[in-house]
């Protein structure tokens, strides 16, 4: 017979597996992308890869909430009914759905209102997720384990990273479509590679933040208890 609180947990591991490493493997490839001595057609080429790998990480941040409140709720961590629980996965589920839509229309005017929808809708995870790691540590709210807390503390700040990863990469789109559009030129290249700085600390401090996030999850230290 299936153990489904073993199959949430597997779950969970591939998602931060999958997060993770698809975050690694954008970073690599943006390597490519933003290197000058790279011809057109091979930054083209990484563009492309980068891209597609970067929805494994998009998909897995969105699919960590709802698998990570089913693991707690088996655990008794969250004092929440099975309702609540069945509607933190439709809202999951919804916010997946539009993931998908704005990779699928990217460039078009829904694709640009989409993405505004998801930018708000991460504002709010960030200030929930922050506020009940806080309630959590003292003593209110529904989150029952210190180290519950922290994680989701860790995954607002996750969120918020990634947020501080499109404001301050926004101008590399420009740039890097017109330099593959019309070739590379100084003020371009460097747009793109200032972009790409300013980002960097964003992209390691996720690194960080899911490896301590993993951390939590298999210590449980009672941090306080």
């Amino acid at each position: 017979m299936l153990d489904a609180y073993a199959l949430l947990k597997l779950l969970h591991v591939l998602l931060f597996v999958y997060w993770l490493g698809g975050d690694i493997g954008v970073f690599y490839s943006a390597g490519f992308v933003r290197d000058p001595s790279v011809s057109l057609e091979g930054r083209r080429m990484a563009l492309r890869i980068m891209q597609w790998v970067d929805m494994l990480p998009r998909y897995c941040l969105v699919l960590v909430v709802p698998v990570g409140f089913s693991l707690a709720f088996e655990l008794g961590l969250v004092p929440i009914s099975g309702v609540v629980l069945a509607a933190i996965w439709v809202v999951g589920l919804v916010w997946l759905a539009n993931v998908v839509a704005i990779h699928h229309y990217q460039g078009t005017a829904r694709g640009e209102q989409l993405r505004r929808i998801d930018l708000v809708w991460r504002v709010l995870v960030v200030v929930a997720f922050v506020y009940s790691g806080f309630a959590g540590f003292a003593g209110r709210g529904f989150v029952h384990a210190n180290w519950l807390a922290a994680k989701f503390l860790v995954f607002g700040l996750l969120v918020f990273c990634g947020l501080m990863i499109r404001v301050r990469g926004a101008p590399l789109g420009p740039a890097l479509r017109a330099v593959l559009a019309t070739g590379s030129t100084p003020e371009h290249e460097a747009v793109i590679a200032r972009t790409f700085a300013r980002t960097r600390p964003f992209v390691l401090a996720i690194w960080v933040g899911l490896v301590f996030a993993a951390y939590l999850g298999i210590a449980k230290p009672a941090l306080g208890y």
